[in-house]
Order: C-alpha cells, then structure tokens, then sequence
C-alpha cells in the first residue's frame, strides 16, 4: 500500500512538472526548470528535456558523483545547486529566436563575486517548450548514416568525404580498443545496440557553435555524443570509452590522464602516438615540456593551450600502462577524479607518490629514469626510420623509386629526379570505395594542383621528412622527421638519394608486385 501511494504521488509530481512547462513563455519553462532542481527533484527536471536527450544521456549507464542530472552536467547550476539556489531569479535576462521553434536562453549571474553563464536551449513542439541540446539545433536536417558501432550525422556537404573505408576503419578502432580495456562481451554489445552518436561537422566554426570552442572536436559528456569537424576521431572517442569502461566517476579527471590516455589510444588530430613520440620525445628531451610543467591540473592546462603538452602526456600514459597494466591504470585513473576544487588542490608531490606507487618504484627520481628507458625503446622501436638495407626482394622500380620487402620491413631507395631534389608521393592501394570520394588529408596536401583519384595510401617524402598516410580515414600512421632526429642514413648528399624503412604493420596488407602505384612529383 506505502509503494502504490509513493508511487502515485510521484506520478503527479511528475505530470504537474511535465504540465507546467505549457507555459506562456520559454522562461517560464526555464523557471519552471530551475524550482524542480531547487527542491531537488531532479528526475522530474530530466522529464523537461526532449525524450530523445534523455535517452542519449544515459544509455551507456554512465554517471559522475554529486552530479545529480547528467544531461545537465556542464551547467553550473547542476554543479553546485546549494550555490547557486539563492541566484536563479530572473531565470535568464537575454533570449534568441532560432528557426524551427528553437530559442536560446541566456542564464547570467554574479555569484561569490565571478561571473557565472550558461545557455540553454529549447525546441517547443506544439504548445510545449522542451530542454533540448543545441547540437539537436544545429544538426536538423542532416543526413545520418550507421555503421556497427556509430550513428553519424553529417552535412549534406560532407557525403563526399564520408566513405565505406572510414566507417569500417572506426568500427575497427572500436573492437581494438575494447581489447585494450577489457570489455567484456556484454559492454560492447551495449555499443553495437545503442549506437555512438556521432556529429560529423563541416567545419571548426560549426563545432564552435554547437559547443562554445573552436576545436576540431570533443566528446560532450551531458549528451554522450562525439562532436567533430573529423571522422573518425580517434580522440575524443577515446574519452567516451574510458567514462564508459568506469560508469561511476566524477566530473572532472587530472588532465595528465585525461588527455594522456586519450592520445595514447586514439592519437591527436589524425596523428597516431607513434608519429608524435618522435616530437613528444624532443620537446621532453630539449626541456620544452616535462611531466612536473603539466602534472598538476592547473599546470596542464596552463601548458596545453599551445597543444604542446599531448604528446608527453600520451608518452607518459603509454608509459603507465604497460609498466602497470591497464587495470591499475584505470584505478588510479578514477582516484585522481573528483570536483574542480579537489583537483585544483592535489599537489604535485602528492600526484608524483601515486604515480610512482602504481609502477612500483620508490620515489619520483627512480621513475622518471625508468621513464626514460622506456621512451629510448619507444623511439628505437620507431614504426618509420632512416636507413635500409639493400637486401630483400624488389618490389617496386620506377621513376626512381625502389622498394625491397626485408623481413620485417619495406625499404625504400629513392633518387633525384630533378634539379637534385628529392620529393615526391607514391600511392598505392587504388579503392573502388574511394571513387568519387574526397580526402580532406589529401586536399590540404595539395589544394588544387592535385585531384584525389582514390588511393587510400602514400608515402609522401621529401629532405626534411616522411610520412605515410591513410587518405580515406585522413590519419598520419607513420612518420619521421629528419630536424627531430637527425641522422645521416637518411639522406646521401653526395649521390641525392633518400633511404628508409616502415614496419609491414603500419599496413594492413602486404605491398606485392601487381599491386597498382602512382607517383606523384611533389
């Protein structure tokens, strides 16, 4: 009898709260909005936002302690309602029409002495306004397309540079990664059936709009959605499934692990953490960056705003995983989480002592020597160096140009052409899923002087450096650079000819003969 009059009193708590946003305004909405977070019913407040939010929010069982309605996570009213109770009238002081019955609210308010702002966003449908997210805004209209693990909605003017490779190629990363985490067969059935929402933007400035920051993209932690002018972004999906594999955590995680993991798993822009190290290693080396200038939350983030600190921090992460193992890793990953106040609190010495205890070293000093060793291996074992042998079976000669198969890698010899420079790309790997298709990677290689004709691999060269590039997913999988790591097996000045080598793992097949190649001059 107490569970039916429960359960009735909450069904008309819950139908007053949905009745009331029938108001004559959006701020009444909003108001309406703010008194169920004040008295603390929350999950009637969820019930205020489209049903299709509410549902993305929450469907991979992800929540962060002391925030008491996800979707709503970034709001500094969800953050700290204490706070923020006595400041919530007038509800907003600026509203915007949008199109399509959308509207924006402005929330605004002096709070302990700082400037504290939010905007929401609302969709009303019929006579009812609904919280929505403005990526819901923005996105209307698209198209949308899945594959295993995605749901992608794209502009229109990116069906061009989505392509069949690159959806395959991201479900891949998904089924690798869940190795590397452990997921059991369970979870990642949850990702198949539910899908990973995926906002496939057509430039930075859209990414702005919808998010607040111009950046190529981000995961959005209230909506769980991937928001990114680049597909398939490695990154930000990263970040996704480290909050999935923990489910229960804060808000907020020291950013050394945040970031760190995040490139040492999916890379930075495109880039894979094996053509970082190379310029992680140097920046490390030269005292640019080292792990004390960014271990602290307000550190890191002081370094990163010049994108220097990525690379360390994937090193370092790299570092603490195969010295610890993923399980202790993810541990002292979720102990270095908490609110914005504790984070900022943690000192250096006391990050530095758990750190080491998670490798099981003594001290700081004792770590940073191992630290050491480990990037020497990391770089030894580099996917892409100077010098070959001229031992192997020839594959491929032509335009000056050889390629020898050697055990364990493929050789390249290359010679001047003109003018004793060297330059030059070779492609390979011709796609019918590629015809038509366009590669951004490719684009900004070469504007207008070249057209992309559907090979999804070059090696692209010159005295300075070498690359190899994947232009159906637009990553960088390879990569050496002669200012970083100078070496005089790479390039002969007398004779003007180029030698290296890349590990057969860098492609996910082996070059042969009949295979079709394509040099291009520069």
């Amino acid at each position: 009898m107490i569970k039916k009059i429960c359960l009735s009193v909450f069904c008309i708590t819950l139908i007053f709260s949905v009745a009331t946003i029938k108001a004559e305004t959006n701020i009444q909405a909003l108001a309406n909005y703010f008194d169920l977070l004040v008295s603390g019913n929350t999950e009637s407040a969820s019930y205020l936002g489209l049903d299709n939010c509410r549902e993305r929010g929450t469907r991979f069982g992800i929540e962060y302690d002391n925030i008491p309605l996800k979707i709503a996570c970034y709001s500094p009213i969800v953050k700290d309602i204490d706070l923020m109770r006595g400041h919530l009238q007038p509800p907003t002081k600026k509203t915007g029409r949008l199109e399509s019955g959308f509207t924006t609210l402005y929330y605004s308010a002096i709070v302990n002495g700082a400037l504290t702002e939010h905007t929401y966003y609302m969709h009303r449908i019929n006579d009812y306004y609904w919280l929505t997210f403005p990526q819901d805004y923005y996105t209307r209209g698209w198209e949308t397309k899945e594959s295993k693990y995605f749901r992608i909605r794209y502009h229109i003017s990116l069906d061009e540079d989505l392509n069949d490779i690159a959806l395959a190629e991201a479900d891949n990363f998904i089924d690798e990664i869940a190795k590397e985490l452990k997921f059991s067969k369970e979870e990642l059935q949850v990702l198949a059936d539910k899908k990973i929402e995926y906002i496939y933007c057509e430039t930075d400035k859209r990414v702005e709009e919808i998010t607040g920051h111009l950046v190529k993209g981000t995961y959005d932690m209230p909506s769980n959605d991937i928001i990114s002018a680049f597909f398939p972004h490695h990154h930000e999906i990263i970040h996704l499934l480290v909050n999935y594999k923990l489910k229960k955590l804060p808000l907020y995680a020291l950013p050394l692990l945040r970031e760190g993991s995040a490139v040492y798993f999916g890379g930075r822009w495109g880039k894979a953490l094996n053509t970082l190290a190379l310029i992680g290693e140097f920046l490390l080396a030269e005292d640019i960056v080292s792990i004390d200038s960014i271990i602290t939350f307000a550190a890191f983030n002081k370094v990163a705003t010049s994108n220097i600190a990525y690379s360390v921090a994937g090193l370092f992460s790299g570092y603490l995983i195969e010295r610890a193992g993923i399980d202790n890793y993810m541990v002292l990953y979720r102990n270095l989480c908490g609110d914005f106040n504790s984070l900022m609190a943690l000192t250096a010495d006391e990050i530095k002592q758990k750190f080491a205890d998670v490798v099981k070293v003594e001290n700081w000093d004792k770590l940073q020597i191992d630290f050491r060793v480990y990037l020497d291996k990391i770089i030894s074992d580099a996917r892409l160096t100077p010098g070959i042998s001229k031992k192997g079976k020839e594959l491929y000669n032509a335009g000056g140009v050889i390629i020898r198969d050697s055990k364990e890698y493929y050789t390249f010899e290359i010679s001047a052409m003109a003018n004793d420079t060297v330059v030059g790309n070779l492609l390979f790997d011709k796609q019918v899923a590629l015809d038509g298709k366009r590669s951004s990677l490719f684009e900004e290689q070469y504007k207008l002087s070249e057209k992309f004709s559907g090979y999804r691999f070059g090696v692209r060269y010159d005295r300075n450096e070498v690359g190899v590039y994947d232009y159906a997913t637009n990553h960088l999988i390879a990569k050496y650079i002669w200012s970083l790591r100078p070496s005089d097996d790479y390039y002969d000045e007398k004779e003007h000819k180029l030698y290296f080598k890349f590990s057969k793992n860098v492609l996910p097949f082996k070059l042969n003969k009949k295979m079709e190649f394509n040099l291009l001059s520069n």
